[in-house]
C-alpha cells in the first residue's frame, strides 16, 4: 500500500513538472511575441523621429539660403535707389538746373531774333513788299517763343524754390518703399527661423526620449534572446506566420533602400551643380575688373559730338561773318549761324558737366555694388555648402534607416528561427 502511494505521488510530481514546463514555454512565447513587436515598433519610431530631425535641419538650411537670397535682392535694390537719390542730390539736380538755364538762354536768343525778323517784316509790309500772311506768321513765331520762354522760366523758378524736385521726391518715395519691403522680408525670415528652431528643439527632445526607450527595449530583447537560447523545446507553429511577415518586411526594406539610394544620388547631383554655380559666381566676382560703363560711354560720345558741333559752328559763324561784311548775306541770316554757335557751346558745357558728375557717381556706385555682391556671394556660398551637407546627411540617413530596419528584423528573425530549430 505504501509503495502504491509512493508511485502515485511520483506520477503526480512528473505531471506537475510537465505542466509547469509547458506553461513556462507558453509564457516565453507570449513574452517573445510581445517584446519583439514593441522592440521593432520603438526602433521604427526612433528612426522616424531621427529622420524628421535631419529633414528639418536640411529644410532649415534651404530656408536660410532662400531667405538670404531674397534679403540680398531687397538690399541690393535699396542700395541702387539710395545711390540714385544720393547722386541726384549730389550733382544731378545741378545738372538739370543747368540744362533748364541753357534752354532759357537759347529760347531767349531765338525770341530776340524773332522780334528782329517781325520788326523787319512790319517795315516790309508797310512798303507793300510782303503780304499779311507773312507778317502774321512772324507774329505767331514770336508769341510761340515767348510762351516757351515763360514756361521754362516758370519751371526753373519752381525747381529752384522747391526743397526737392519732383524727381527727388519720387526717388525718396521709392527708397522708402524699398526699406519697407526689406523690413518685411527680414521680419518674416526671422519669425520663420525662430519657429523652425523651436520645432528642432522639440523634435530633438522627442528623439532623445525614444532613443532611451529603444535602448531599454534593446536590453530587454537581449535578455529574452539569451533565455530562448537556453530553452530545449521547439517553438510553437504560430511563429511561422511571424517569420513570413518579417521576411516580407525585410524585402520591402531592401527595395526601399535601393530607391532611397537612387534618390540620394539624384538629389546630391543637383545640389552639387548648385554648389558649383555658387563657387563660379564667387570666382567671377573675385576676378572682376572695372570696365567702362555703357552709360558713361554714351556720355563720352555726347561730349565728343558736342565738341565737333562747336568746331563746325565756329567755322560756319566765321564764314557767315565774312560774307556779311561783304554784303552777301543779311544780318538776320548771320544771326542764325551765330545762334547755332551759341547753342553748340552751351550744349558742350552742359554735356561736360554731366559727364563729370556722372563719371564720379558711376565709379562710386560700381565700387559699392561690387563690394556688396562680393560679400553676399560669400554668404550664399557658405549657405549653399551648408545646405549641401545637410541634404546629403538627410538622404544618406534615409538609406541608413532602411538598412537598420532590415538588420533589426533580421536579428528578430534569427531568434524566431532559432526557436523553431531548438532540440
Amino acid at each position: 500500500m505504501f509503495l502504491l502511494l509512493k508511485q502515485l505521488l511520483g506520477i503526480f510530481l512528473c505531471l506537475t513538472a510537465a505542466s509547469n514546463l509547458v506553461c513556462a514555454q507558453d509564457e516565453v512565447d507570449v513574452r517573445l511575441n510581445t517584446d519583439w513587436h514593441e522592440y521593432l515598433e520603438v526602433h521604427t519610431k526612433w528612426l522616424e523621429k531621427h529622420q524628421q530631425h535631419i529633414f528639418l535641419l536640411a529644410e532649415h538650411a534651404k530656408s536660410e539660403l532662400m531667405f538670404q537670397k531674397q534679403k540680398a535682392m531687397a538690399e541690393r535694390e535699396l542700395l541702387i535707389y539710395e545711390h540714385a537719390l544720393k547722386g541726384y542730390q549730389g550733382g544731378q539736380r545741378e545738372v538739370r538746373l543747368t540744362g533748364l538755364k541753357n534752354e532759357i538762354l537759347i529760347i531767349a536768343e531765338k525770341a530776340k531774333q524773332a522780334n528782329v525778323r517781325r520788326d523787319w517784316s512790319v517795315k516790309l509790309a508797310n512798303r507793300g513788299l510782303i503780304g499779311q500772311k507773312e507778317l502774321e506768321a512772324d507774329d505767331i513765331a514770336v508769341e510761340r517763343l515767348q510762351g516757351q520762354l515763360q514756361a521754362k522760366k516758370d519751371e526753373l523758378n519752381k525747381e529752384e524754390k522747391q526743397l526737392g524736385s519732383s524727381t527727388e521726391t519720387e526717388l525718396i518715395a521709392v527708397c522708402d518703399q524699398a526699406r519697407v519691403a526689406l523690413l518685411e522680408i527680414t521680419t518674416a525670415g526671422q519669425r520663420s527661423k525662430a519657429m523652425r528652431l523651436e520645432s528642432l528643439v522639440q523634435l530633438q527632445q522627442e528623439m532623445n526620449q525614444l532613443e532611451k526607450e529603444f535602448k531599454q527595449q534593446q536590453a530587454g530583447f537581449g535578455r529574452l534572446k539569451e533565455l530562448l537560447q537556453q530553452q530545449e523545446t521547439g517553438a510553437a507553429e504560430g511563429n511561422r506566420a511571424e517569420i513570413q511577415k518579417l521576411q516580407n518586411d525585410m524585402q520591402t526594406s531592401q527595395q526601399a533602400e535601393v530607391t532611397a539610394r537612387t534618390d540620394c544620388d539624384k538629389n546630391m547631383e543637383q545640389w552639387k551643380t548648385r554648389l558649383n554655380t555658387a563657387k563660379s559666381n564667387r570666382s567671377q566676382l573675385l576676378s572682376y575688373t572695372v570696365t567702362g560703363s555703357p552709360n558713361l560711354k554714351v556720355l563720352e560720345a555726347l561730349v565728343q559730338s558736342a565738341k565737333e558741333k562747336v568746331n563746325q559752328s565756329i567755322q560756319n559763324e566765321s564764314w557767315a561773318n565774312r560774307v556779311k561784311k561783304k554784303g552777301f548775306i543779311t544780318q538776320v541770316l548771320y544771326e542764325k549761324y551765330s545762334l547755332a554757335l551759341f547753342e553748340a557751346q552751351l550744349n558742350l558745357s552742359f554735356q561736360q558737366q554731366k559727364l563729370q558728375v556722372e563719371s564720379g557717381l558711376l565709379a562710386e556706385h560700381h565700387a559699392e555694388l561690387h563690394e556688396f555682391d562680393l560679400e553676399n556671394s560669400q554668404r550664399i556660398l557658405d549657405l549653399t555648402e551648408t545646405t549641401y551637407e545637410q541634404s546629403k546627411a538627410y538622404f544618406e540617413f534615409v538609406v541608413e534607416r532602411h538598412r537598420q530596419e532590415f538588420d533589426q528584423r533580421l536579428a528578430v528573425l534569427n531568434v524566431l528561427k532559432g526557436q523553431q530549430t531548438a532540440p
